[in-house]
């Protein structure tokens, strides 16, 4: 098991660019928005960031079409959440995580509201990647399954995290074939664990599998994350 450290881009917002003119609003978990998955897990509490914008549908980290934020005039945002069982916000834009789901946020300022969905999963430890079967030659089909484990060692449903395979797309050493997953809510890449995909084997090499898990609470960004190597013979 690894850890996968990210370090978060400088965000380049400033307030008061230009006039008062609200006509949107947004609240990420960040104000860098690029790292922004919008995944918490149960017993966080994450500190909220809001943007008034001027122009609707534009991301507040640009200069000049952001008018205020949360950082600078704070009296002037609200918050809700659509669903407090799974988690409550307070007046200063605080998100507490309570039940796994996933709920909105309301932010109002200046008679402007906008929604933004939060996915709770359950707090774990570490992610396992397992191959099956483990001996696998060109031209079989194998199964990948990733799971979530408590500091025990145990597997946690529920879990959100998501699997990349990093050589495939550039080598072509396997076809990717993937479940069914649900709809998850933008921009949410994650699915729940445990799940499992296939690949097929196409030619020999060494393949690198890689799972990631999104927490947003964690600073400096350091992700759960797991790395399998899988070496695939000639037939």
């Amino acid at each position: 098991m690894m850890r996968l450290a990210l370090v978060a881009p400088v965000a380049l917002f400033a307030a008061g660019c230009c006039n008062d003119h609200v006509a949107g609003a947004s609240t990420p978990l960040s104000p860098d928005l690029l790292l922004g998955w919008y995944v918490v897990w149960v017993g966080d509490t994450a500190r909220t960031y809001s943007a008034a914008t001027s122009a609707p549908g534009q991301q507040p980290i640009w200069c000049d079409n952001t008018v205020y934020t949360s950082h600078d005039q704070p009296e002037r945002f609200t918050y809700t959440t659509i669903d407090p069982t799974v988690a409550t916000i307070d007046e200063f834009g605080r998100l507490a995580a309570h039940a796994p789901g996933q709920t909105g946020i309301v932010t109002t300022t200046a008679g402007i509201s906008d929604t933004t969905v939060v996915i709770v999963g359950p707090p774990f430890a570490s992610l396992r990647i397992t191959v099956s079967p483990q001996v696998a030659h060109v031209g079989d089909t194998v199964s990948v399954q990733l799971d979530a484990l408590d500091a025990a060692g145990a597997a946690v449903p529920g879990a959100e995290a998501y699997l990349v395979e990093i050589d495939n797309y550039r080598d072509s050493l396997a076809t990717w074939i993937r479940t069914a997953r649900p709809t998850r809510p933008f921009p949410s890449a994650t699915v729940q664990t445990p799940f499992t995909d296939r690949l097929v084997l196409e030619r020999t090499g060494v393949l690198r599998i890689v799972a990631i898990a999104p927490h947003d609470t964690s600073r400096p960004i350091d992700y759960p994350a797991d790395t399998l190597t899988l070496t695939i013979p000639s037939p």
